[in-house]
């Protein structure tokens, strides 16, 4: 199995690409700290991943908090004797008009999208140090390297992700710390349901917008954590793989 004895990390894991991936790893043979704010959905992945054999640690954490993000890593590597891998996947996407957004609205999602991922970075190095290396993977997104009407603050935290992951990437190499990203794209998630709610025909456009003319899966976009989780991936490093269909070809 390619993650047998590893430990992971995946913050936003109750659903979506999170749980995607949470499972996929569990049937790899990870041990899994699940983290995320839903711990009612935090439950259900939990009885998949165990029925798939894997040992797992849930943990109801907001990774806005510091404070929560020094529990996580000390909590996860007190369970399982370290951490190997670090899935930072948890973000907020709130759907408006740049003229009404708060400044309620942007602290948040640099909070979260931006300083969530870079702290809880932070909070894992000393623990991967000590197993001699370790491997990281952002979430970022499409919309990190193209705008999109109605998605300016999650557009500006993804871009900062895009280049937190090459910058990280540069100083942590010579840990033997590997930092990559993955950059979905329209992935049939609740988050891109929620996002066309108030307008049917915006889901028609993102489909039509992909080349391959169908929305991605959080399985797939799985796998590629998989692929940047294990050691096919040992000579990538400061790479956000795009997962997108086609998008970026127009």
């Amino acid at each position: 199995m390619i993650l047998e004895g590893k430990t992971a990390i995946i913050t936003g894991s109750a659903t979506g690409i999170g749980a995607a991936t949470a499972r996929r790893f569990s049937r790899e043979g990870a041990n899994l700290a699940l983290v995320d704010i839903d711990e009612s959905g935090l439950s259900g992945i939990e009885r998949a991943c165990r029925e798939n054999g894997a040992n797992v640690l849930c943990l109801a954490k907001d990774i806005s908090d510091l404070a929560a993000m020094d529990e996580i890593a000390e909590k996860t590597a007190e369970a399982f004797g370290g951490i190997d891998i670090l899935v930072n996947n948890a973000a907020v996407r709130e759907f408006k008009p740049f003229l009404e957004v708060r400044p309620e609205d942007f602290s948040k999602a640099l909070e979260v999208n931006v300083a969530g991922y870079f702290f809880m970075i932070q909070k894992v190095l000393p623990y991967m140090i000590e197993r001699g290396g370790g491997k990281i993977i952002n979430l970022a997104s499409i919309f990190g390297f193209v705008g999109c009407l109605g998605l300016s603050t999650y557009c500006v935290t993804k871009g900062a992700v895009v280049n937190m992951t090459r910058t990280l990437a540069l100083e942590l190499a010579d840990k033997n710390i590997r930092v990559n990203a993955i950059a979905p794209g329209p992935i049939e998630t609740e988050g891109l349901k929620k996002v066309v709610a108030s307008d049917p025909g915006l889901m028609e456009q993102r489909v039509r917008d992909v080349a391959m003319r169908r929305l991605g899966t959080t399985e797939e976009v799985a796998e590629a954590c998989l692929f940047l989780a294990g050691d096919a991936s040992s000579y990538v490093n400061g790479h956000n793989l795009v997962a997108d269909g086609g998008y970026l070809t127009h």
